[in-house]
């Protein structure tokens, strides 16, 4: 993936609703936008990490498309199966809402 290159990821009804359980939005939202994630921000797993969450961060968890969608996109043999969601990672544009 290059650095410019974003991937669009079409939420479902439970995604949507997981998002807005830990963001205020002023919109309704169909996607996610993702630029370059860091490797430390891609979740193999899904145990959260409690300090992070202390910190206000959150994993939104990817539909079996979106799965295959991201490890394609990427070129990895990673299964991710979910995103960590930072406040830096939103303020940056590093994932975005639409």
């Amino acid at each position: 993936m290059s650095a410019e290159q974003t991937i669009t990821l079409y939420l479902t009804g439970w995604q949507k609703r997981m998002i807005q359980d830990h963001i205020k939005l002023d919109k309704p939202i169909s996607k996610l936008k993702l630029g370059k994630i860091p490797k430390k921000e891609w979740v193999m797993y899904r145990v959260p990490v409690f300090d992070a969450i202390k910190k206000g961060a959150w994993l939104l968890y990817l539909s079996d498309e979106q799965i295959s969608h991201v490890t394609e996109t990427l070129g990895v043999r990673t299964k991710i199966s979910a995103l960590n969601i930072t406040a830096e990672s939103i303020e940056s544009k590093v994932i975005g809402f639409e």
